[in-house]
């Protein structure tokens, strides 16, 4: 209807202006040839009319077909550039959901790695101390041992220097004299040399003693240090 009304409204001045043209009573052949002319002309105004009118709705009919379109064009970009927006908050939420659980694996992690490597230089502190407490211990009585064999040396050595003091009175030699001298000096460095061999087996037995305290601290570092590595290789394995 929206198509014929402009259409009927530009054809009525036409039939007002072909009907008036027309005569009402009788006719004469050259009235006859002018009405047929108007009646042809007021046939192809019709027609142009309508066909101008055809056009223009044509022309209108493909504006609002272009509009729907650029509107159908314009929802469909919103309805992409929501979607796109879900999944961007979608995808940010899910990148902080994975920070977050990461980050608390790391803790959980970490505190496990401090608590192995506390527990581990704990043990090793106690058993140092223990260690150490022996070792003290058996310094302590090689050194008395020591203190005890010398003392047991000197007294040997006065008593046999008196010994023999008492046998070369008796025979009439005196200890200042060479023979006599010589036999005292014997007896000291007899005494002097089993000292020196004793004193050397001390010392071996001090060096073995504090070779055993390095080897522990030693032992311990590297233990130490291999945890150290397994944790490192763990952290590694585990978030790259």
């Amino acid at each position: 209807m929206a198509g014929i009304t402009p259409f009927v409204t530009a054809v009525a001045p036409v039939v007002s202006t072909v009907s008036s043209a027309f005569p009402r009573g009788g006719s004469t052949t050259s009235d006859s040839s002018a009405s047929a002319q108007q009646r042809y002309d007021y046939e192809r105004q019709i027609l142009e009319l309508k066909a101008q009118q055809e056009q223009r709705q044509r022309e209108e009919d493909a504006r609002r077909a272009a509009e729907q379109q650029r509107l159908e064009w314009q929802r469909q970009d919103e309805l992409r550039r929501q979607d796109w927006e879900r999944q961007q908050q979608q995808r940010a939420w899910e990148q902080a959901q994975q920070t977050a659980q990461r980050s608390q694996e790391l803790g959980w992690l970490a505190r496990s790695q401090d608590q192995e490597a506390a527990q581990t230089l704990a043990r090793q502190q106690a058993e140092t101390a223990t260690q150490d407490a022996d070792a003290q211990g058996r310094l302590a009585a090689l050194t008395a041992q020591a203190e005890a064999e010398e003392r047991r040396r000197r007294d040997a050595l006065r008593r046999a220097m008196a010994r023999s003091r008492a046998s070369l009175g008796g025979q009439g030699v005196s200890a200042a004299d060479g023979s006599g001298e010589a036999i005292l000096l014997g007896l000291v460095n007899e005494t002097d040399t089993e000292g020196k061999k004793a004193a050397r087996v001390d010392q071996l037995k001090r060096q073995a003693i504090q070779q055993e305290i390095d080897n522990r601290r030693r032992r311990n570092l590297l233990e130490q240090a291999q945890l150290a590595e397994r944790q490192r290789l763990a952290f590694l394995s585990k978030y790259f």
